[in-house]
């Protein structure tokens, strides 16, 4: 017998040992019992926060934006995002907001028109606070979603509306968030990307495209 024959009744030997019960070639045992389906696992145990789900862009353009130590602007945006608790978001973030956001406000050459610059004194600190609260509000009692942000020029009484706001795939929250720091208005100021280089499809969960 030549070596072809021996490799061929080895792999017939290979497949008559396997079966797809997984048995050992034995029959199935009729005496295992399946146990019921226990439901859903629990929830897991949490580990320290590393992010929080915030407004898009606020942390990167407001928060030690124009900080020329990138050791200290890297750990203040570590901060913001490993920090869990809400109530000492203003006190501890409010100051740096408002800080970059200032100077934000004259990229048009106008300074004072930014979304809610003088509602309170000094200048530019109910938006600051705004800000800090960094989480995405949605009007649940509203059927119209157009608007990024409209909940909180609501909210600001700067434009009154009845948007559900929140942030649907198809706002362009960049372009919102500058236009808003700069020239408080919902949009105008431009960030120079037209559509998104791979569209998505925003009814096809989990809604994200493809990887170039």
């Amino acid at each position: 017998m030549n070596k072809h024959s021996f490799v061929a009744l080895g792999l017939l030997a290979l497949a008559a040992c396997g079966d797809d019960n997984n048995n050992n070639g034995n029959p199935p045992d009729a005496n295992v019992v399946v146990p019921p389906d226990a439901g859903p696992p629990g929830v897991p145990a949490l580990g320290d926060q590393l992010d929080r789900m915030g407004r898009p862009a606020i942390n990167t353009a407001a928060n030690h934006t124009f900080d020329p130590d990138d050791t200290t602007k890297q750990a203040a945006k570590d901060a913001w995002n490993q920090n869990a608790d809400k109530s000492t978001w203003a006190a501890d973030f409010a100051a740096d907001v408002k800080a970059s956001i200032a100077i934000l406000d004259g990229i048009d050459a106008t300074c004072g028109n930014q979304l809610g610059a003088d509602l309170a004194v000094p200048r530019y600190s109910a938006l600051a606070g705004l800000l800090s609260d960094d989480e995405l509000y949605v009007n649940s009692a509203s059927a119209t979603c157009s608007a990024y942000l409209a909940v909180e020029a609501n909210a600001l009484g700067v434009l009154v509306n009845n948007d559900c706001g929140g942030r649907v795939m198809g706002y362009d929250v960049i372009q919102t968030s500058y236009s808003t720091l700069a020239a408080g208005v919902l949009s105008g100021v431009d960030d120079g990307i037209a559509s998104e280089a791979v569209p998505s499809d925003p009814a096809a969960f989990p809604f994200l495209a493809d990887p170039l």
